[in-house]
């Protein structure tokens, strides 16, 4: 399962600086994929990454890291899935609309580190 460490790690260093560096860009685009797509269908996917990232676990040099980020994006996709109270739709608005640039670039800088981390640890 060598391959979907890469392929995830590469996709948070890829997303990551993407933003940090095209964070406006960034911003529209993830304001078109999380409006356009049913809630459902993002938290499947969700909970299928972290299902991934379990599963691989064991091809890592520090496969308890790589568990904790599989049963956070598990119980992102079930807090998705089963929104409590109506949660999922403020916290998307802030994400989107209210959040600054800062955070986005914050966001990105996480990103770029548990990436990197992770293609070193494999």
């Amino acid at each position: 399962m060598k391959w979907f460490l890469y392929l995830f790690s590469f996709f948070m260093v890829a997303g990551g600086a993407g933003l940090v560096l095209y964070t406006e860009d960034m911003r529209r685009y993830a304001n078109s994929l999380l409006t356009s797509t049913n809630e459902k269908i993002i938290a499947i996917v969700a909970a299928v990454i972290g299902a991934l990232l379990i599963a691989s676990a064991a091809s890592s040099h520090h496969p308890g890291v790589i568990v904790l980020l599989g049963v956070l994006s598990l119980l992102k996709g079930v807090f998705i899935f089963f929104n409590p109270r109506g949660l999922y739709v403020p916290l998307r608005q802030w994400y989107i609309e209210t959040a600054t640039d800062q955070t986005f670039r914050l966001f990105g800088i996480i990103w770029l580190i548990i990436g990197t981390a992770m293609f070193s640890w494999i």
